[in-house]
Order: C-alpha cells, then structure tokens, then sequence
C-alpha cells in the first residue's frame, strides 16, 4: 500500500489531498479543453488568444516568491483554502465574458491562475511533508488521482455534447466548492514539520535577506534553476497555442479535442504511479532525461501529423496525434515525481519560498512563448512551433548530461 508506513493524520491527509486531486482534475479536465477554443471564439485571432494565454502562464509563476513565503509563514491549510473563491471568481469572470469585454477574459484569467498556484504550491508541500522516505511514488500515487479526474472529465465533455462552454465553466465551480469543503474539515496541519519556528530568530532573518542571492550564487540551486526555466520555454512555445491550433488549423471540434486529450489523460493514469516508483529507483536525473526523449516523440509526432495533413493524408490524424498524446503523457510521467522532488526539496529552511523564487523565473521564461508561438502560425506556418520545441529539448538534454546531478 503506497501510504503503509504513515501515522493516522498523514494518512488521513494522504488520502484527502489525493480524493481532492481527482475532483480537481475533473474540473480541469473540463477547463484545458474548452479553455483555449473558448478564447479563440471571443478574440478570432490565433495571435491574441496566444497573448491572452501568455497572461495566465505567466501568473502561474511570477507571483509564487510571495505565495511561498506566506506559505512558509502561515499554515498551510488555511493558505491552500484560500485558493478556493480565487478559482471561483475567476471563472465567474470568464462566464461573463464576450468579444466586447476581453478585460473579463483577463481579470478572470488573472484572478483563475493566482487560485492555481496557490492550490498547487500548497498541495505539493503538504503531499511532501506527509510522505516518508518513497516520496516519487507517493507525488506518483496522488498525480495518478488527478490523472484519473481528468480521465472523468475529459469524457463528461465527450458525452454531454454541450456546445456552451460557460456550462462547463459553472460546474467546475461546484466541484470547487466541494474541493473546499474537504480541505476544511478533513485537513490536519498537526503533523507539519516544525524546522522553521525552531530556527534563531537572527539566523532566520538573514536567510531571508539573503534568499534570491543564495538562489543565484548556489551552483546547484542555479542549475536547477536554467533547467526549469529551459524546460518551460522550451515545450510551452508548442503548447500555448496547442487546443487553440487543434480548433483552428484542423478545424476539430471540442469533442474531437477531447477524444484525443483522453488518451494524454488515460497514459497518465496508467503511467504516473510506476514512473514515481522508477524515479525512486534511478534518480531524478535519469528520469528528467527519459522525459525528454518521451518530449521529443511528442513533438516529432505532431509533425509527422502535419505533413500528412499537407500531403491531404487525412484520415489519420486521429491515430497520429493520440500517439503523441501518448508519448507526452510518458513525458510528463516521467517529469513530474522528479521535479517535485527537486522542488520540495531546495533547501532545510524556506522551501516553498524557495520552491516560488525558482517558479518565479520559470514564469519569466513563460511571458514570450504564448505570442512567440502565435506569431509562429500566424506568419510561419502551424509546424514551426513544433519544431522550435525540438531545439529547445536537444538543448535542454545536453544541459542535463553536462551541469545536472542528483
């Protein structure tokens, strides 16, 4: 049992955080699929649905120095429960919206990703510090949940046929509100390590002070940070107008998205729990580095679907892009235990602002790629993303074998 080992609080905490990453991954199972063509209704440009999308990356990331040091200050229950009306009011902003009030899409936007961030921040270091000594297949056990909510998700939109995106976005919001419910009463904070409070006053002061310099002198600390800041840009120069460029080059349906995002969700499911227990087993390393090649078929198969659509080879387009969902599906398998690990990780004291001021500078590897990659397929062509992404993973991979240890 992954949770053996476990006092009765971390194991009722455990078990708590992985039924509310279920719940959530419905939700935002839901979300990622409608999120961009909902966008790309309201804007009719590929180039300012990629910027609109650029604000929400960004703010997953700029603002976690602050989150992480509140985070580290304050319980994190309480913190992690304040996510909640942040992610309620910003889809009630997005249901508002229309062509003639994109300043909603952006408040909503703003206001649904500072909930995320600080949902996601606070979860990973209460998973963290719940967990013994196998900690990727515990971050593995609970991404399987979240895996397995998306799964839900992604198949409630397939078999609802709703063509309203705002449905979507109202249900989320009382799966939300459930989410919350559970955090409240079922959370207990009474197992939390104490490092922190038992620091000298001064010493801790200093470390303070000092945070951002640590964070860019330690050469450890400094290579952590160009490889996440890499990785980032790399892969999201593709993805940030990945749905949107489904919707607008292929001309695919919500529900033909689905089908196709089903199979991300399904390899994830399937994959995450024993991608954590080989992560234990072969270092953090070994497995960003197999995430990268997986990283690599996903894009080469985007590619291959490309041409063939050019060449009016058409009717696999289905079976080429599920491949490479797939592919990026062992991608992120095989990414997320090992940078959780690294991230939860950074230091004895002040890991979560730690963990923040890394995001922070991964988020300004974010600001460009949104209208990078919308500039790409607008004046390029729709391969040219794709291709650009491959780069940025050879580039990343030789960092790896060169400047990353364990």
């Amino acid at each position: 049992m992954v949770f053996n080992n476990l006092g009765k609080a971390k194991r009722r905490n455990l078990i708590t955080l992985a039924i509310t990453k279920f719940i959530h991954g419905f939700g935002t199972g839901m979300f990622t699929i409608v999120y961009q063509p909902f966008l790309l209704d309201l804007t009719n440009s590929i180039v300012l649905t990629g910027l609109i999308i650029s604000i929400g990356s960004v703010i997953q990331f700029l603002p976690m120095p602050i989150v992480g040091k509140i985070s580290d200050k304050y319980n994190r229950k309480y913190i992690l429960i304040s996510s909640i009306p942040l992610y309620i009011m910003g889809l009630l902003f997005l249901i508002l919206a229309n062509s003639y009030s994109l300043y909603y899409v952006i408040l909503g936007i703003i206001l649904y990703f500072l909930g995320f961030i600080i949902n996601n921040l606070n979860t990973q270091f209460l998973v963290s510090e719940n967990s013994n000594e196998s900690k990727g297949l515990i971050f593995g056990f609970m991404f399987f949940s979240y895996f397995g909510g998306t799964i839900a998700g992604t198949l409630f939109i397939i078999f609802s046929q709703i063509v309203n995106s705002r449905f979507y976005f109202m249900f989320y919001i009382l799966i939300l509100i459930v989410e919350g419910v559970l955090f409240t009463f079922f959370i207990s904070t009474h197992t939390r390590d104490s490092q922190n409070q038992n620091l000298p006053i001064n010493k801790f002061e200093k470390e303070k002070e000092n945070l951002w310099l640590k964070v860019l002198k330690t050469k450890k600390l400094r290579v952590i940070l160009i490889f996440f800041t890499l990785d980032i840009f790399a892969y999201s120069i593709a993805l940030s107008i990945y749905s949107g460029g489904l919707y607008d080059y292929y001309n695919l349906t919500r529900e033909d998205i689905a089908f196709i995002s089903l199979w991300f969700n399904i390899g994830n499911a399937i994959f995450q729990i024993p991608a954590g227990r080989i992560t234990d087993k072969i270092g953090n390393k070994s497995a960003l580095i197999l995430s990268q090649f997986f990283g690599l078929g996903f894009f080469f198969m985007n590619i291959l679907t490309v041409i063939l659509w050019m060449n009016q080879i058409r009717n696999t387009i289905f079976i080429t892009l599920s491949i490479g969902y797939i592919l990026f599906a062992l991608s992120v398998c095989t990414f997320i235990p090992a940078e959780q690990i690294i991230m939860t990780n950074l230091g004895e004291d002040q890991k979560a602002e730690s963990y923040g001021i890394i995001s922070f500078f991964r988020g300004i590897g974010l600001i460009p790629t949104g209208i990078i990659g919308g500039l790409m397929v607008e004046y390029i062509h729709y391969i040219a993303p794709f291709i650009f992404s491959i780069i940025g993973i050879i580039i990343e991979l030789l960092f790896l074998l060169k400047f990353f240890h364990d």
